[in-house]
């Protein structure tokens, strides 16, 4: 009997060949509870050549021989800044029960080493500390990367700080913005530098930096937070364009928020509260290992023709505060549509008025409505046509009445005398040309 550990680290499910026959163990317990994992194992194989696991709580089922070929990082070496904790922690087991070689970079000394230890062999694991904002250090973990293992195929820039809630730019000083930004954005450059300077000798490469859901909105975070998200995307995308030719690709992995004490503390939320900010898909919390999945498929041969990307991780967040944000949009459109038709007076300017209108109306109503909005709007420009119209009308019919009095005095003019004391005035074509000259450009 032979038998192989698949799963997380607690070793929840075993896979155990007997007989020709492949079954997978789902244990009710942690193999960290067993005195001893071996006698555990001869335990469930006694179990299953009495067959008396059949009918039980254990489920059991035929599968293929899992072999190292499924292990999707076997013989790759990644380097993790900030894999001491959190994000970085859980893609550091991950990456290692995938059969890769990890070097944690990061200024938590303890956890760093002690996650080290954890991991399944001694040989393929490494700390070593580095500060991302120091060009000296990432310059070094790279090095000592290198030095160990002989390459370096993945690169997870993924340290990163938050800094203070403070949503009044007024309130945000200088020092502060510029230190969130020398860790998150600097701190990545420094790490695609370097990978970079290993990677294209070598002609192939994953470079993944950890950006946002404050990537692509806003709103969500602080001006320095949100601003750092948006520059790494930026520095990935332009990145990706460079060192495509070498081979290397280069993304982005965005979470949601993942809670964890920190976030917590961070935005003010207790259990009712945290459980909140995932209404949008319900039943559904992102965790750590939710985002090391994603930083896996980036590092794998999985995502082979996949660069300057940036993977969302929000459960639809992203797009559902769009949607939101459409809707007030196009309430204050309607408001501001409503308030310009009352304001409008009927004049010359109404075209150019009814022009901007139908502009509002396209992004303010779905496109089967916008036909019926914009026939109301050529009805109203009728309507003021024909007003204007017979504006001119009643002008030409004064106009008119004008020229037959001059006429009439022409007229008795030429009948008079000609005596000064008449009290009807001379007057001539030319005059009556110049009145009526006048007369149309009043």
């Amino acid at each position: 009997m032979s038998h192989v550990f698949v799963g997380d680290e607690s070793f929840s499910k075993v896979c155990i060949s007997y007989q020709d026959t492949v079954y997978v163990i789902s244990l009710q317990l942690s193999f960290r509870q067993l005195h001893s994992p071996t006698s555990g194992i001869q335990a469930i194989g006694k179990g299953l050549s009495e067959g008396s696991f059949r009918n039980s709580h254990l489920s059991m089922a035929s599968i293929p021989q899992i072999s190292a070929a499924a292990r999707r990082l076997q013989g790759k070496v990644a380097l993790i800044t900030g894999g001491a904790s959190g994000i970085g922690e859980s893609t550091a087991r991950l990456f290692s029960r995938h059969g890769a070689k990890v070097v944690i970079a990061d200024i938590q000394d303890n956890l760093g080493q002690s996650v080290c230890k954890e991991l399944s062999s001694p040989t393929s694991a490494s700390f070593v500390h580095c500060d991302v904002t120091s060009e000296k250090d990432v310059e070094n973990a790279i090095n000592v990367a290198v030095a160990k293992y002989g390459k370096l195929d993945i690169m997870f820039n993924n340290a990163g700080i938050v800094g203070e809630s403070k949503p009044n730019i007024l309130d945000n000083d200088k020092t502060e913005f510029e230190k969130i930004l020398n860790v998150n954005v600097v701190g990545a450059f420094l790490g695609t530098k370097h990978a970079a300077r290993v990677m294209i000798p070598a002609g192939n490469g994953s470079i993944i930096t950890t950006a946002s859901v404050c990537s692509t909105v806003g709103g969500v975070a602080s001006h320095a937070y949100t601003s750092s998200k948006h520059a790494v995307v930026g520095l990935a995308r332009n990145a990706a364009v460079e060192l495509g030719k070498y081979g290397i690709r280069v993304n982005c992995v965005s979470p949601y928020l993942v809670v964890t004490p920190l976030a917590k503390d961070f935005f003010k939320l207790d259990d009712d509260g945290a459980s909140g900010v995932y209404s949008n898909l319900k039943g559904k919390v992102l965790n750590p290992e939710d985002v090391a999945e994603a930083a896996l498929y980036l590092a794998s041969e999985e995502s082979k023709y996949v660069s300057g990307h940036n993977l969302l991780i929000d459960g639809g967040f992203t797009i559902a505060k769009a949607v939101c944000g459409h809707r007030e949009f196009r309430r204050e459109l309607e408001t501001a549509r409503i308030s310009r038709i009352r304001d409008l007076s009927i004049d010359h300017e109404f075209r150019a008025s009814s022009s901007n209108l139908i502009c509002f109306l396209r992004l303010s109503y779905p496109s089967s409505s916008i036909s019926q909005k914009q026939q109301q709007i050529s009805q109203r420009e009728e309507a003021v046509k024909e007003k204007i119209i017979l504006s001119q009308e009643k002008n030409i019919q004064g106009l008119n009445e004008v020229i037959r009095s001059l006429q009439e005095q022409l007229k008795q003019c030429r009948n008079s005398k000609g005596t000064r004391n008449s009290s009807v005035s001379p007057l001539n074509d030319n005059v009556i040309e110049l009145e009526r000259q006048k007369i149309l450009e009043d």
